[in-house]
Parts: structure tokens; C-alpha cells; sequence
């Protein structure tokens, strides 16, 4: 529903803006074997539920499955990516986490995301996969969740395919 914004104007909390640098576009009539490729067609930024609020929680995560369920019926070479909680901080300071399993709690640079998104595109092991990220967190002695499977962000190498290369297709 529309919020009250500066001088009495109405803002619809469902509007938004981007800005865009970089497209990857796929013909109008798709050709099958054109869908075979080794890059990703389309990534999608979901979310891990984490930081959602309790009342609002089951809404988003059902929206969310039936999102992320649509694009894997779609037929394009995908990558979906559920970043934590999202943090403005600058990204490449942390190590990273990529999980499958729901398990991830920690936040993650916006950055950071948006560089594991452009990299995603052109990376062969992203294809075809859905992954949590999140930054890396000390657990509990005994209580530890998952191991870390990729290092600090660099510019000099490419962390996703370690990364991504032990994980599952199709999840």
C-alpha cells in the first residue's frame, strides 16, 4: 500500500529503481539447442529467509519457491543465487560461504553479491545451480553447519568455480 513520502506525496513501497551496465539478452523465437550452452542465461537473486520478519516469513519463502521453481521449468541455463541478509559495506574484505541446505545465517556485502552475480554469467559451474552465500562465520565448537569452500573475493582469481564445482545441479 502506498506510504506517506516527503511533502505528503504517496510512494508505492513496490516501485524501485536500477540501473543497469550489463545485459545478456536471448533472441525473441529461442532456438533448444541454443539453450545448451555452458554460460548462464539468467541469474536470479532470491533470498535465504534469513532476516525476514516472523509474520511475513512464509509469504516470501512460498513466493520465492514458486519464483525459483518457474525459472527451472523455463528451459534457460540459470543460476540462482540466496544471498543472507544484505549489508552496505564494501565487498572483497570477507571470506565467503557458498551452502546448499538452508543453513546460512550471516549477511553478505551487496558487493559481494554483485560480483558473484557477473561472474556467475560467464562461469560454466554456475550453470544450472542454486546456492546460499553468506559471509564466513566462527560456529561453536561441535555446532559447526558447513566448511568454507571458497576464500577472500579477488580480482586476480576466480573464486566461484572452487567454489561452486562441489555443489549439486539442480537444487
Amino acid at each position: 500500500r502506498p506510504v506517506e513520502g516527503p511533502a505528503g506525496t504517496k510512494q508505492d513501497l513496490r516501485s524501485f529503481k536500477l540501473i543497469l551496465e550489463y545485459i545478456k539478452a536471448l533472441p525473441v523465437s529461442v532456438n533448444v539447442a541454443f539453450l545448451t550452452g555452458q554460460e548462464t542465461d539468467f541469474i536470479l537473486v532470491s533470498c535465504t529467509g534469513s532476516g525476514i520478519e516472523l509474520n511475513r516469513r512464509e509469504q516470501v519463502l512460498k513466493a520465492k519457491k514458486a519464483g525459483e521453481d518457474s525459472l527451472r521449468r523455463s528451459g534457460l541455463g540459470y543460476t540462482i543465487i540466496r544471498p543472507g541478509p544484505l549489508m552496505e559495506e564494501p565487498g572483497g574484505q570477507r571470506a565467503l560461504i557458498f551452502d546448499q541446505g538452508n543453513r546460512i545465517s550471516q549477511g553478505i556485502s551487496c558487493a559481494d553479491v554483485a560480483d558473484i552475480c557477473v561472474k556467475a554469467l560467464h562461469d560454466s559451474t554456475a550453470r544450472n545451480k542454486s546456492f546460499d552465500v553468506c559471509y564466513e562465520c566462527v560456529a561453536e565448537p561441535g555446532k559447526e553447519l558447513y566448511e568454507l569452500v571458497a576464500h577472500l573475493p579477488d580480482k586476480a582469481n576466480n573464486y566461484l568455480t572452487p567454489a561452486l564445482s562441489v555443489l549439486e545441479k539442480n537444487t
